[in-house]
């Protein structure tokens, strides 16, 4: 049997469904935590400088670990290494979903090569490799299962002075969480696995059009809906704080406006993806890097990696029926009614909710997202295999870190019931 993660104990679910979340909220009001953020066309440049500055010349080794698809942009922050005569080297062993033997094939590395910069080029797997390799280079004992969130330090920055994020997506946010998502392979199948400690945040982020406006088209849509499920799940999770809540709110209104037009026009509009990159950045630092997401993650970590669906489109998928969920116990969806451009005037409740939630599910097809499982088209998935896995999707949902935050509580008919209305869109009733 496959060993379990902290979160997937006995003890540790009968104490959060007690809590119901409350002891973690209680905690996370208190906290904020975010590291220096460069933006724009000047952001290598300021970077090189501060690195320059920072380690003398037997320092100067940088590790840059990227994918098949972002070693692209290699050179583009190799030219400014060579300009302070910094050695690098470059991985590019990273896989989707953050299989765990690529963690151990990154450490050694790191081993061999002993940086005491690491780069990581790429959207949330590289991002996420790139803070599990560092965990196992400067801890190799550490077991990624057993980390506890907010109430342990693990000792990093001993071996890296410095890890600099250049995400090339604008979605996942990975470049200011605190998680790392994970793929467990030893397991039949695979599951994703998440690993939260707040010294897995990257020192330095750096964001440049440069790096995502060539996007396709449906990585653009899919990372776009990752962003704006971060930031409607954490606004109506009922975990709110001041500062969170400016930060979804504003990336919502962001997303609505943007991400249609960097859909549509792609490198034809970096104002846009100028907006977008921001936006993707906000929703992060206001759902996981302080606060949590919402259910529709637990629901798109078991569905994408069941059925090998994208990140980003499972849980945009998933989002309106995390929130017909969590109606039950909150109105703040409420508040994003006039992003959406809907009067609250003159509307009983279930009149306002059904018209936001439609407005919700229209806007995610204005950009050829899908709304329902029946919908999805890359892959397609056949009915009769999407029940036959209902039991394995829910055991999946029912056990992720995110279901514990939960503030209205779950179960496994509860799960059973909402992937069951995801099928074919039916809006949540209970």
């Amino acid at each position: 049997m496959a060993k379990l993660a902290w979160y997937e104990t006995e003890i540790a679910r009968n104490m959060m469904s007690r809590m119901g979340g409350r002891a973690i909220r209680g905690v996370l009001l208190n906290y904020f935590s975010s590291k220096g953020i460069y933006t724009g066309k000047l952001g290598l440049i300021q970077v090189t400088n501060f690195l320059q500055a920072a380690l003398n010349s037997e320092e100067r080794r940088a590790l840059i670990i990227v994918d098949d698809y972002t070693q692209r942009f290699v050179k583009k922050v190799t030219d400014y290494l060579e300009s302070i005569n910094m050695e690098y080297h470059v991985w590019s062993g990273v896989l989707p979903e953050v299989p765990m033997n690529t963690i151990e094939e990154g450490a050694k590395i790191c081993e061999e090569f002993k940086p005491k910069v690491i780069f990581g080029i790429g959207g949330g797997s590289v991002m996420d490799t790139v803070k599990t390799v560092l965990i196992k280079y400067e801890k190799p004992e550490q077991d990624l299962l057993t980390i506890l969130p907010y109430f342990s330090s693990l000792g990093l920055r001993n071996k890296v002075k410095y890890w600099i994020a250049i995400p090339t997506t604008s979605g996942t946010g990975s470049e200011v969480a605190q998680a790392a998502v994970i793929t467990d392979t030893r397991r039949d199948p695979p599951k994703k696995i998440i690993v939260v400690n707040d010294e897995l945040l990257a020192d330095i982020v750096i964001l440049d059009t440069d790096f995502v406006k060539d996007m396709p088209p449906f990585l653009t849509m899919a990372t776009g809906l990752d962003a704006l499920a971060h930031a409607i799940g954490a606004f109506v999770s009922n975990w709110s704080s001041p500062y969170v809540d400016a930060l979804n709110k504003m990336a919502i209104k962001e997303i609505v406006k943007f991400l249609p037009r960097t859909y549509k026009y792609g490198a034809n509009d970096l104002e846009a993806h100028n907006h977008m990159q921001m936006a993707a950045l906000m929703a992060a630092l206001g759902a996981q890097g302080n606060i949590t997401s919402g259910i529709d993650h637990a629901l798109g970590h078991s569905f994408g990696k069941i059925f090998d669906v994208h990140h980003g489109l499972s849980v945009g998928t998933f989002l309106p029926y995390s929130i017909g969920f969590q109606r039950n116990v909150t109105d703040r969806w409420k508040k994003l009614c006039p992003i959406f451009g809907i009067e609250k005037e003159n509307k009983n409740r279930d009149e306002l909710f059904k018209e936001f939630i439609l407005a919700l599910k229209n806007f995610i097809q204005s950009i050829d997202g899908p709304t329902c499982i029946k919908e999805i088209k890359n892959p397609i998935i056949k009915k009769g295999e999407y029940f036959e896995k209902l039991d394995l999707l829910v055991d999946y949902a029912f056990n992720d870190a995110v279901t514990l935050a939960s503030t209205r509580q779950l179960n496994i008919d509860l799960y059973k019931k909402i992937f069951t209305y995801a099928w074919d869109g039916k809006n949540i009733d209970f």
